[in-house]
Protein backbone atom coordinates (compact mmCIF):
# COMPACT_ATOMS: atom_id res chain seq x y z
CA UNK A 1 0.00 0.00 0.00
CA UNK A 2 2.97 2.31 1.00
CA UNK A 3 4.55 1.64 -2.49
CA UNK A 4 1.65 2.53 -4.58
CA UNK A 5 1.24 5.09 -2.88
CA UNK A 6 4.65 6.70 -3.25
CA UNK A 7 4.17 5.72 -7.07
CA UNK A 8 1.05 7.77 -7.25
CA UNK A 9 3.01 10.87 -5.67
CA UNK A 10 6.15 10.27 -7.91
CA UNK A 11 3.51 10.03 -10.94
CA UNK A 12 1.76 13.79 -9.72
CA UNK A 13 5.07 15.06 -9.19
CA UNK A 14 6.14 13.90 -12.98
CA UNK A 15 3.41 14.98 -14.63
CA UNK A 16 3.79 18.21 -13.01
CA UNK A 17 7.44 18.46 -13.85
CA UNK A 18 6.54 17.89 -17.39
CA UNK A 19 3.45 20.06 -17.24
CA UNK A 20 5.68 22.89 -16.42
CA UNK A 21 7.95 22.41 -19.21
CA UNK A 22 5.18 22.23 -21.93
CA UNK A 23 4.22 25.44 -20.75
CA UNK A 24 7.36 26.96 -20.82
CA UNK A 25 6.03 28.84 -23.91
CA UNK A 26 3.08 30.20 -22.54
CA UNK A 27 4.89 32.14 -19.89
CA UNK A 28 7.32 33.87 -21.66
CA UNK A 29 7.98 37.33 -21.50
CA UNK A 30 4.51 39.19 -22.42
CA UNK A 31 6.31 42.10 -24.24
CA UNK A 32 8.60 40.28 -26.04
CA UNK A 33 7.77 39.97 -29.77
CA UNK A 34 6.64 36.44 -30.80
CA UNK A 35 6.98 35.17 -34.11
CA UNK A 36 7.70 31.30 -35.30
CA UNK A 37 10.67 29.95 -37.17
CA UNK A 38 9.59 26.60 -39.90
CA UNK A 39 12.24 24.71 -38.51
CA UNK A 40 15.20 24.60 -36.16
CA UNK A 41 18.71 26.65 -36.99
CA UNK A 42 21.32 24.96 -37.94
CA UNK A 43 23.47 26.67 -36.09
CA UNK A 44 23.97 30.60 -34.87
CA UNK A 45 27.28 30.25 -35.63
CA UNK A 46 27.68 32.83 -38.11
CA UNK A 47 30.64 31.22 -39.68
CA UNK A 48 28.15 28.10 -40.23
CA UNK A 49 24.43 29.12 -39.81
CA UNK A 50 23.91 31.22 -43.60
CA UNK A 51 21.17 29.15 -44.18
CA UNK A 52 17.41 29.98 -43.35
CA UNK A 53 16.49 30.07 -40.89
CA UNK A 54 19.67 30.37 -39.30
CA UNK A 55 20.56 33.60 -41.38
CA UNK A 56 17.65 35.28 -39.43
CA UNK A 57 18.94 34.40 -35.91
CA UNK A 58 22.64 35.49 -37.01
CA UNK A 59 21.20 38.98 -37.92
CA UNK A 60 19.85 39.39 -34.60
CA UNK A 61 22.66 38.26 -33.15
CA UNK A 62 25.49 39.52 -35.06
CA UNK A 63 26.59 42.25 -36.87
CA UNK A 64 29.42 43.25 -39.50
CA UNK A 65 31.47 46.05 -40.90
CA UNK A 66 28.27 47.63 -42.67
CA UNK A 67 24.31 46.74 -42.71
CA UNK A 68 21.69 47.26 -44.85
CA UNK A 69 19.53 50.39 -43.62
CA UNK A 70 15.94 50.98 -42.80
CA UNK A 71 15.47 52.31 -46.47
CA UNK A 72 17.47 49.18 -47.68
CA UNK A 73 20.71 51.67 -48.26
CA UNK A 74 24.53 49.87 -47.17
CA UNK A 75 25.46 52.08 -44.26
CA UNK A 76 27.93 51.99 -41.57
CA UNK A 77 27.78 49.31 -38.67
CA UNK A 78 30.90 48.26 -36.80
CA UNK A 79 32.42 50.54 -39.12
CA UNK A 80 32.14 53.85 -38.57
CA UNK A 81 33.93 55.22 -41.78
CA UNK A 82 35.60 53.91 -44.43
CA UNK A 83 38.12 54.83 -47.81
CA UNK A 84 38.30 53.02 -51.28
CA UNK A 85 41.15 53.50 -53.22
CA UNK A 86 41.12 54.85 -56.99
CA UNK A 87 41.64 51.61 -58.61
CA UNK A 88 38.95 50.30 -56.36
CA UNK A 89 40.63 47.33 -54.87
CA UNK A 90 41.83 48.50 -51.71
CA UNK A 91 39.05 48.76 -48.67
CA UNK A 92 40.47 50.16 -45.42
CA UNK A 93 37.55 50.48 -42.94
CA UNK A 94 38.02 52.55 -39.45
CA UNK A 95 36.04 50.86 -36.43
CA UNK A 96 33.57 52.19 -33.75
CA UNK A 97 34.16 52.57 -30.18
CA UNK A 98 32.29 49.02 -29.70
CA UNK A 99 31.89 46.07 -27.22
CA UNK A 100 31.27 42.79 -27.59
CA UNK A 101 28.01 41.79 -25.14
CA UNK A 102 30.69 39.77 -22.43
CA UNK A 103 32.41 44.06 -22.60
CA UNK A 104 35.45 42.98 -24.58
CA UNK A 105 36.01 45.60 -27.21
CA UNK A 106 35.69 44.47 -31.07
CA UNK A 107 38.45 44.58 -33.11
CA UNK A 108 40.08 44.37 -36.76
CA UNK A 109 41.55 41.16 -35.46
CA UNK A 110 38.21 39.93 -34.46
CA UNK A 111 37.57 39.87 -38.10
CA UNK A 112 40.80 39.15 -39.45
CA UNK A 113 40.73 35.90 -37.62
CA UNK A 114 36.96 35.21 -38.49
CA UNK A 115 37.67 35.59 -42.31
CA UNK A 116 40.21 33.68 -42.09
CA UNK A 117 38.75 31.08 -40.42
CA UNK A 118 35.85 30.76 -43.09
CA UNK A 119 38.43 30.73 -45.99
CA UNK A 120 41.48 28.62 -44.66
CA UNK A 121 40.43 25.07 -46.14
CA UNK A 122 41.05 23.73 -42.81
CA UNK A 123 38.38 25.44 -40.84
CA UNK A 124 35.84 23.35 -42.80
CA UNK A 125 33.67 26.42 -43.50
CA UNK A 126 32.12 24.94 -47.20
CA UNK A 127 28.90 27.53 -46.92
CA UNK A 128 29.72 31.02 -48.03
CA UNK A 129 33.13 30.68 -48.90
CA UNK A 130 32.14 32.35 -52.41
CA UNK A 131 31.16 35.34 -50.70
CA UNK A 132 35.18 35.74 -49.89
CA UNK A 133 36.40 35.76 -53.69
CA UNK A 134 36.74 38.97 -54.33
CA UNK A 135 39.42 39.16 -51.44
CA UNK A 136 42.75 38.98 -53.01
CA UNK A 137 43.85 35.18 -52.93
CA UNK A 138 40.49 33.97 -51.47
CA UNK A 139 39.65 31.74 -54.17
CA UNK A 140 43.83 30.27 -54.62
CA UNK A 141 43.37 29.21 -51.33
CA UNK A 142 40.18 27.92 -50.58
CA UNK A 143 41.41 25.86 -53.68
CA UNK A 144 44.54 24.89 -51.46
CA UNK A 145 46.74 26.69 -54.06
CA UNK A 146 48.01 29.33 -51.44
CA UNK A 147 48.95 30.08 -47.78
CA UNK A 148 46.30 31.58 -45.60
CA UNK A 149 49.06 34.29 -44.94
CA UNK A 150 48.35 35.41 -48.77
CA UNK A 151 45.07 36.98 -48.27
CA UNK A 152 43.95 40.14 -48.45
CA UNK A 153 43.19 40.43 -45.10
CA UNK A 154 45.35 43.05 -42.87
CA UNK A 155 45.35 44.57 -39.37
CA UNK A 156 46.41 47.99 -39.22
CA UNK A 157 45.70 48.83 -35.98
CA UNK A 158 43.35 47.46 -33.28
CA UNK A 159 40.58 49.80 -34.76
CA UNK A 160 41.43 49.67 -38.73
CA UNK A 161 41.33 46.64 -40.78
CA UNK A 162 42.84 46.90 -44.65
CA UNK A 163 40.60 44.30 -47.35
CA UNK A 164 42.39 44.42 -50.69
CA UNK A 165 40.59 42.82 -53.55
CA UNK A 166 41.63 40.63 -56.66
CA UNK A 167 38.99 42.73 -59.04
CA UNK A 168 36.59 45.75 -58.90
CA UNK A 169 33.83 44.28 -56.92
CA UNK A 170 31.12 46.84 -56.94
CA UNK A 171 29.36 44.86 -54.54
CA UNK A 172 31.39 44.50 -51.56
CA UNK A 173 30.08 46.62 -49.20
CA UNK A 174 27.15 45.02 -49.43
CA UNK A 175 28.61 41.45 -48.98
CA UNK A 176 30.53 42.33 -45.89
CA UNK A 177 26.77 43.23 -44.47
CA UNK A 178 25.76 39.81 -44.88
CA UNK A 179 25.58 36.98 -42.06
CA UNK A 180 28.66 35.28 -43.48
CA UNK A 181 31.21 38.32 -42.83
CA UNK A 182 29.67 38.99 -39.08
CA UNK A 183 32.78 38.44 -36.80
CA UNK A 184 32.96 36.38 -33.62
CA UNK A 185 34.96 37.31 -30.85
CA UNK A 186 38.71 36.24 -31.22
CA UNK A 187 40.11 35.38 -27.98
CA UNK A 188 36.61 33.51 -26.71
CA UNK A 189 36.58 31.44 -29.76
CA UNK A 190 40.13 30.24 -29.17
CA UNK A 191 39.90 29.54 -25.73
CA UNK A 192 36.44 27.58 -25.82
CA UNK A 193 35.68 26.50 -29.05
CA UNK A 194 32.15 25.34 -27.63
CA UNK A 195 30.99 29.16 -26.99
CA UNK A 196 28.79 28.58 -29.70
CA UNK A 197 26.83 26.19 -27.76
CA UNK A 198 26.22 28.28 -24.76
CA UNK A 199 23.21 30.60 -23.68
CA UNK A 200 23.22 33.36 -21.61
CA UNK A 201 26.07 35.69 -20.87
CA UNK A 202 28.61 32.29 -22.04
CA UNK A 203 27.27 33.31 -25.69
CA UNK A 204 29.34 36.27 -27.04
CA UNK A 205 28.04 38.18 -29.58
CA UNK A 206 27.94 42.07 -30.94
CA UNK A 207 24.47 41.97 -32.50
CA UNK A 208 21.16 43.96 -31.35
CA UNK A 209 19.88 41.42 -29.70
CA UNK A 210 21.87 38.44 -27.31
CA UNK A 211 21.11 35.08 -26.65
CA UNK A 212 18.63 34.43 -23.75
CA UNK A 213 18.41 30.66 -24.52
CA UNK A 214 17.99 28.11 -27.23
CA UNK A 215 15.91 24.83 -26.05
CA UNK A 216 16.57 22.87 -29.69
CA UNK A 217 13.68 22.10 -31.84
CA UNK A 218 11.67 24.14 -29.43
CA UNK A 219 12.51 27.89 -29.29
CA UNK A 220 14.67 30.55 -29.06
CA UNK A 221 14.67 33.78 -27.40
CA UNK A 222 16.80 36.48 -27.49
CA UNK A 223 16.58 40.02 -25.66
CA UNK A 224 17.75 43.39 -26.43
CA UNK A 225 21.67 43.88 -25.93
CA UNK A 226 22.67 46.83 -23.69
CA UNK A 227 25.96 46.66 -24.93
CA UNK A 228 25.20 46.74 -28.34
CA UNK A 229 26.68 50.35 -30.40
CA UNK A 230 23.16 51.35 -31.38
CA UNK A 231 21.54 50.23 -28.19
CA UNK A 232 19.12 53.45 -28.76
CA UNK A 233 17.92 52.12 -31.44
CA UNK A 234 16.25 49.14 -30.62
CA UNK A 235 12.85 49.24 -29.09
CA UNK A 236 12.15 45.82 -28.77
CA UNK A 237 13.13 44.32 -24.75
CA UNK A 238 13.23 40.75 -26.61
CA UNK A 239 11.87 38.36 -29.29
CA UNK A 240 10.18 35.18 -29.03
CA UNK A 241 10.98 32.64 -31.45
CA UNK A 242 9.42 29.36 -31.49
CA UNK A 243 10.27 26.20 -33.76
CA UNK A 244 6.78 25.26 -35.42
CA UNK A 245 7.22 23.06 -38.39
CA UNK A 246 3.68 22.86 -38.99
CA UNK A 247 2.05 25.90 -40.95
CA UNK A 248 -1.48 25.25 -40.02
CA UNK A 249 -0.46 25.56 -36.51
CA UNK A 250 1.11 28.89 -36.77
CA UNK A 251 -1.43 29.93 -38.84
CA UNK A 252 -3.92 29.10 -35.90
CA UNK A 253 -1.45 30.90 -33.19
CA UNK A 254 -1.70 33.79 -35.54
CA UNK A 255 -5.18 34.02 -35.73
CA UNK A 256 -5.43 33.38 -31.83
CA UNK A 257 -2.88 36.73 -31.64
CA UNK A 258 -0.32 34.55 -30.25
CA UNK A 259 1.68 34.93 -33.03
CA UNK A 260 2.48 38.63 -34.29
CA UNK A 261 4.09 37.43 -37.64
CA UNK A 262 2.70 34.92 -40.23
CA UNK A 263 4.84 33.72 -43.02
CA UNK A 264 8.05 34.30 -44.89
CA UNK A 265 10.47 34.85 -44.68
CA UNK A 266 10.43 33.30 -41.46
CA UNK A 267 7.97 30.64 -42.04
CA UNK A 268 4.97 29.95 -44.33
CA UNK A 269 1.38 30.60 -44.79
CA UNK A 270 -0.40 27.51 -45.71
CA UNK A 271 -1.15 27.36 -49.21
CA UNK A 272 -4.50 26.68 -48.65
CA UNK A 273 -5.33 30.20 -46.39
CA UNK A 274 -3.86 32.06 -48.83
CA UNK A 275 -7.12 33.05 -50.76
CA UNK A 276 -8.56 33.45 -47.65
CA UNK A 277 -6.13 35.67 -46.32
CA UNK A 278 -6.02 37.91 -49.49
CA UNK A 279 -10.23 38.32 -49.09
CA UNK A 280 -9.74 39.70 -45.76
CA UNK A 281 -7.19 42.10 -47.08
CA UNK A 282 -4.19 40.73 -44.46
CA UNK A 283 -1.42 39.13 -46.86
CA UNK A 284 0.99 40.82 -48.03
CA UNK A 285 3.17 39.61 -51.32
CA UNK A 286 6.58 41.04 -52.12
CA UNK A 287 8.49 39.96 -54.68
CA UNK A 288 12.46 39.02 -53.67
CA UNK A 289 15.49 38.00 -55.94
CA UNK A 290 15.32 34.87 -55.41
CA UNK A 291 13.96 31.31 -57.39
CA UNK A 292 12.81 28.17 -56.59
CA UNK A 293 14.74 25.51 -58.66
CA UNK A 294 15.46 21.63 -58.86
CA UNK A 295 19.17 20.78 -59.35
CA UNK A 296 19.89 18.35 -61.55
CA UNK A 297 22.51 15.59 -60.61
CA UNK A 298 24.88 16.01 -63.97
CA UNK A 299 27.41 12.67 -62.70
CA UNK A 300 23.97 10.53 -62.46
CA UNK A 301 22.29 9.07 -64.98
CA UNK A 302 19.96 9.91 -67.44
CA UNK A 303 21.08 13.40 -66.60
CA UNK A 304 24.52 13.14 -67.22
CA UNK A 305 23.04 13.66 -70.87
CA UNK A 306 21.99 17.63 -71.57
CA UNK A 307 19.04 16.55 -73.62
CA UNK A 308 17.41 14.43 -70.57
CA UNK A 309 18.05 17.66 -69.11
CA UNK A 310 16.38 20.08 -71.29
CA UNK A 311 14.02 17.45 -72.04
CA UNK A 312 12.33 17.40 -68.40
CA UNK A 313 13.11 21.26 -68.15
CA UNK A 314 10.64 22.15 -70.90
CA UNK A 315 8.72 19.85 -70.28
CA UNK A 316 7.24 21.69 -67.42
CA UNK A 317 4.01 23.80 -67.11
CA UNK A 318 5.48 26.85 -64.73
CA UNK A 319 2.23 28.84 -64.97
CA UNK A 320 0.06 26.25 -64.33
CA UNK A 321 1.71 25.29 -60.86
CA UNK A 322 1.28 29.16 -60.22
CA UNK A 323 -2.06 29.61 -60.71
CA UNK A 324 -3.16 26.72 -59.34
CA UNK A 325 -0.93 25.64 -56.38
CA UNK A 326 1.37 28.75 -55.34
CA UNK A 327 -1.16 31.49 -55.66
CA UNK A 328 1.77 33.86 -54.52
CA UNK A 329 2.22 36.45 -57.24
CA UNK A 330 5.00 33.86 -58.43
CA UNK A 331 6.06 34.74 -62.26
CA UNK A 332 7.71 31.24 -64.14
CA UNK A 333 11.59 31.29 -64.10
CA UNK A 334 12.92 31.18 -67.85
CA UNK A 335 16.21 31.64 -66.80
CA UNK A 336 18.10 32.04 -63.04
CA UNK A 337 18.43 35.71 -62.72
CA UNK A 338 15.27 37.49 -61.22
CA UNK A 339 14.42 40.78 -63.56
CA UNK A 340 16.00 43.08 -61.15
CA UNK A 341 19.11 41.38 -62.22
CA UNK A 342 18.62 39.61 -65.26
CA UNK A 343 20.75 40.41 -68.32
CA UNK A 344 18.22 40.02 -71.04
CA UNK A 345 14.37 40.81 -71.15
CA UNK A 346 13.36 37.52 -73.56
CA UNK A 347 13.20 33.96 -71.74
CA UNK A 348 15.72 31.57 -73.10
CA UNK A 349 13.12 28.94 -73.74
CA UNK A 350 9.30 28.20 -73.55
CA UNK A 351 7.97 27.38 -70.54
CA UNK A 352 5.18 23.79 -71.14
CA UNK A 353 7.04 23.37 -74.71
CA UNK A 354 5.50 19.38 -74.39
CA UNK A 355 6.32 18.82 -78.00
CA UNK A 356 9.92 20.14 -78.05
CA UNK A 357 10.23 18.27 -74.24
CA UNK A 358 9.18 15.03 -76.03
CA UNK A 359 11.36 15.51 -79.11
CA UNK A 360 14.39 15.72 -76.74
CA UNK A 361 13.66 13.28 -74.49
CA UNK A 362 13.80 10.51 -77.56
CA UNK A 363 16.85 12.04 -78.59
CA UNK A 364 18.66 11.12 -75.23
CA UNK A 365 17.87 8.17 -75.64
CA UNK A 366 18.79 7.47 -78.96
CA UNK A 367 22.26 9.30 -77.88
CA UNK A 368 22.39 7.11 -75.08
CA UNK A 369 21.54 3.96 -77.07
CA UNK A 370 18.86 2.68 -74.85
CA UNK A 371 14.93 2.52 -74.70
CA UNK A 372 12.86 4.57 -72.58
CA UNK A 373 12.36 0.87 -69.89
CA UNK A 374 15.96 1.07 -69.34
CA UNK A 375 15.91 4.15 -67.91
CA UNK A 376 16.53 3.56 -63.93
CA UNK A 377 13.78 4.57 -61.50
CA UNK A 378 13.51 8.67 -61.34
CA UNK A 379 13.30 9.71 -58.24
CA UNK A 380 12.75 13.85 -56.69
CA UNK A 381 13.94 14.85 -53.55
CA UNK A 382 12.39 17.61 -51.10
CA UNK A 383 12.16 19.30 -47.68
CA UNK A 384 9.62 18.54 -45.62
CA UNK A 385 7.38 20.81 -45.70
CA UNK A 386 3.47 21.30 -47.48
CA UNK A 387 4.17 23.59 -50.64
CA UNK A 388 7.68 21.32 -51.09
CA UNK A 389 5.12 18.13 -51.17
CA UNK A 390 2.74 19.36 -53.74
CA UNK A 391 5.16 21.34 -56.30
CA UNK A 392 6.81 17.80 -56.20
CA UNK A 393 3.44 16.05 -56.67
CA UNK A 394 3.02 18.45 -59.50
CA UNK A 395 6.23 18.17 -61.46
CA UNK A 396 5.91 13.77 -60.89
CA UNK A 397 1.95 13.97 -62.64
CA UNK A 398 3.72 16.38 -65.33
CA UNK A 399 6.41 14.19 -66.09
CA UNK A 400 4.23 11.07 -65.98
CA UNK A 401 1.72 12.56 -68.59
CA UNK A 402 4.52 14.06 -70.98
CA UNK A 403 6.92 10.60 -70.75
CA UNK A 404 4.88 8.32 -69.04
CA UNK A 405 7.62 7.73 -66.57
CA UNK A 406 6.76 6.63 -63.32
CA UNK A 407 8.48 8.85 -60.97
CA UNK A 408 9.24 8.52 -57.19
CA UNK A 409 9.25 10.81 -54.50
CA UNK A 410 11.54 11.13 -51.56
CA UNK A 411 11.07 13.44 -48.39
CA UNK A 412 13.72 14.33 -45.75
CA UNK A 413 13.99 17.20 -43.18
CA UNK A 414 15.73 20.05 -44.41
CA UNK A 415 19.46 20.02 -42.63
CA UNK A 416 19.50 16.22 -44.11
CA UNK A 417 17.58 17.62 -47.26
CA UNK A 418 20.46 19.43 -47.84
CA UNK A 419 23.13 17.65 -47.16
CA UNK A 420 21.86 14.91 -49.04
CA UNK A 421 22.41 16.86 -52.57
CA UNK A 422 25.31 18.52 -51.31
CA UNK A 423 26.93 15.01 -51.24
CA UNK A 424 25.22 14.14 -54.74
CA UNK A 425 22.93 11.14 -53.33
CA UNK A 426 20.40 12.51 -55.38
CA UNK A 427 19.13 12.47 -58.65
CA UNK A 428 16.62 15.40 -58.75
CA UNK A 429 16.69 17.67 -56.29
CA UNK A 430 14.27 20.88 -54.89
CA UNK A 431 15.48 23.80 -53.35
CA UNK A 432 14.53 27.65 -52.90
CA UNK A 433 17.90 29.62 -54.13
CA UNK A 434 18.10 33.39 -52.92
CA UNK A 435 20.69 36.20 -53.59
CA UNK A 436 22.06 37.85 -50.59
CA UNK A 437 23.21 40.57 -53.13
CA UNK A 438 21.89 43.09 -55.89
CA UNK A 439 23.69 41.66 -58.27
CA UNK A 440 23.81 38.74 -60.30
CA UNK A 441 27.14 37.23 -59.31
CA UNK A 442 25.51 35.61 -56.03
CA UNK A 443 23.37 33.09 -57.93
CA UNK A 444 25.59 32.82 -61.26
CA UNK A 445 28.67 32.00 -59.33
CA UNK A 446 26.92 28.67 -57.70
CA UNK A 447 27.91 27.35 -61.10
CA UNK A 448 31.43 28.73 -61.33
CA UNK A 449 33.21 25.70 -59.79
CA UNK A 450 32.00 22.04 -59.18
CA UNK A 451 33.82 21.88 -55.66
CA UNK A 452 32.18 24.78 -53.81
CA UNK A 453 30.08 23.04 -51.51
CA UNK A 454 26.69 24.88 -53.58
CA UNK A 455 26.91 23.83 -56.86
CA UNK A 456 24.89 20.58 -56.28
CA UNK A 457 24.05 19.73 -59.53
CA UNK A 458 28.02 19.02 -59.83
CA UNK A 459 28.46 20.88 -63.03
CA UNK A 460 31.50 22.19 -64.47
CA UNK A 461 32.14 24.29 -67.90
CA UNK A 462 35.33 26.19 -68.25
CA UNK A 463 33.44 28.78 -71.21
CA UNK A 464 30.92 29.19 -68.06
CA UNK A 465 34.09 30.17 -65.21
CA UNK A 466 35.86 31.92 -67.82
CA UNK A 467 32.61 34.15 -68.67
CA UNK A 468 32.11 34.93 -64.85
CA UNK A 469 35.81 35.54 -64.39
CA UNK A 470 35.52 38.27 -67.05
CA UNK A 471 32.47 40.05 -65.82
CA UNK A 472 33.77 40.06 -62.49
CA UNK A 473 36.49 42.06 -63.70
CA UNK A 474 34.78 44.88 -65.66
CA UNK A 475 34.33 47.98 -64.52
CA UNK A 476 32.13 49.21 -67.44
CA UNK A 477 28.24 48.06 -66.15
CA UNK A 478 27.49 47.41 -70.07
CA UNK A 479 29.82 45.10 -70.49
CA UNK A 480 29.81 42.98 -67.11
CA UNK A 481 26.24 42.49 -68.13
CA UNK A 482 27.12 40.68 -71.56
CA UNK A 483 29.34 38.82 -70.03
CA UNK A 484 26.60 37.42 -67.58
CA UNK A 485 23.89 37.36 -70.23
CA UNK A 486 26.53 34.56 -72.47
CA UNK A 487 27.10 32.78 -68.74
CA UNK A 488 22.97 32.58 -68.36
CA UNK A 489 22.53 31.53 -71.94
CA UNK A 490 25.48 29.00 -71.73
CA UNK A 491 23.77 27.69 -68.53
CA UNK A 492 20.20 27.52 -69.74
CA UNK A 493 21.53 25.58 -72.85
CA UNK A 494 23.54 22.88 -70.64
CA UNK A 495 20.50 23.13 -67.90
CA UNK A 496 22.20 21.57 -64.73
CA UNK A 497 19.39 22.88 -63.31
CA UNK A 498 15.50 23.70 -64.04
CA UNK A 499 14.28 26.84 -62.80
CA UNK A 500 10.80 26.97 -61.60
CA UNK A 501 9.46 30.13 -60.57
CA UNK A 502 11.06 33.98 -59.03
CA UNK A 503 10.08 33.67 -55.00
CA UNK A 504 7.80 36.22 -53.30
CA UNK A 505 7.62 36.80 -49.64
CA UNK A 506 3.72 36.27 -48.42
CA UNK A 507 3.13 37.13 -44.56
CA UNK A 508 0.96 39.08 -42.55
CA UNK A 509 1.38 40.47 -39.27
CA UNK A 510 -0.30 42.42 -36.10
CA UNK A 511 -1.76 45.69 -36.92
CA UNK A 512 0.75 46.51 -33.44
CA UNK A 513 4.05 45.27 -35.42
CA UNK A 514 5.47 49.07 -36.94
CA UNK A 515 8.68 49.40 -38.30
CA UNK A 516 10.25 45.83 -39.56
CA UNK A 517 12.14 46.69 -42.30
CA UNK A 518 11.55 44.00 -44.89
CA UNK A 519 13.24 43.51 -48.44
CA UNK A 520 13.74 41.84 -51.94
CA UNK A 521 16.72 39.82 -50.66
CA UNK A 522 14.50 37.90 -48.28
CA UNK A 523 15.54 39.71 -45.36
CA UNK A 524 13.31 41.07 -42.13
CA UNK A 525 14.91 43.14 -39.33
CA UNK A 526 13.34 43.57 -36.70
CA UNK A 527 15.97 45.85 -34.83
CA UNK A 528 13.86 48.88 -35.72
CA UNK A 529 10.61 47.22 -34.80
CA UNK A 530 7.89 48.29 -32.52
CA UNK A 531 5.19 46.44 -30.42
CA UNK A 532 2.49 48.64 -29.54
CA UNK A 533 0.64 48.08 -25.88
Amino acid sequence: MHILRFFLVFCIFLASCQKRESTHVSTQNPKYLRISFHGDVRSLDPRIGIDYPSAFGTKMLFEGLMRIGQGGQVETAIAESYEISEDHLTYTFHLRPSVWSNGDVITAYDFEYTWKKVIDPKGGYSLGVQNFYPIKNARRILKGNQSIDSVGIRVIDEKTLEVQLSHPAPYFLEVTATSSYFPVNARIDQENPNWINREGEAFVCNGPFSLEHHHVENEIVVKKNPKYWDAASVQLPGIHIAIIKDASTQLNLFEKNQLEWLGKPLSRVPLDAIENLRSKDKIQFFQTLGLYWFFLNTESFPFNNKKMRQAFAYAINRQLIIDHLLKGEETPALGVLPQKLASQDTPFFQDNNQERAIALFQEALDEMGIQKEDLPKITINYNVATVHMRIAQALQEQWNQVFDLDIKMEQQEWKFHYEKLQKGNFQIGGMQWQSWLRDPIYIMQTFREKDNGVNMSRWSNKEYSDLISQAEKQADPVHRKNFFNKAEALLMEEMPVIPLYFTTIAYAKSDKLKNVYISELYEVDFRWATLDE
